[in-house]
């Protein structure tokens, strides 16, 4: 029985062999969606993470602030007095009601 079978670096020659069976099995339509499909899962990927770390760094912010609040005293705030209020204009007068419409279209008298 022969010894295990060696196997020595892959050449450019070996390399073109492989894709071209590639190529043959699968289309150049079928490797093309395969490689747009892995394209938009890493981005997609990417954008998680970054979503991850901005969901992070804003809880992290906001317990920054609950301490920075809890150290500072609480001092009372001096409120400024309310500036006078003028008189208002009186109000005018609301013009005289119409008298509601029947469904023929003339005034309702009584």
């Amino acid at each position: 029985m022969p010894g295990p079978l060696l196997i020595g670096p892959l050449g450019p020659l070996e390399l073109a062999i492989i894709v071209g069976v590639i190529v043959l099995l699968f289309g150049v339509g079928r490797i093309s969606r395969i490689g747009g499909d892995l394209g938009s899962s890493i981005k997609e990927f990417r954008r998680a993470v970054r979503e991850d770390d901005e969901e992070e760094g804003a809880t992290e912010e906001t317990q920054v602030q609950a301490q920075v609040q809890e150290e500072a005293p609480q001092q009372p705030v001096q409120q400024a007095a309310p500036p006078p209020q003028q008189a208002a204009p009186p109000p005018a007068a609301a013009p005289p009601a119409e008298a509601p419409r029947s469904d023929s279209g003339t005034r309702n008298v009584f």
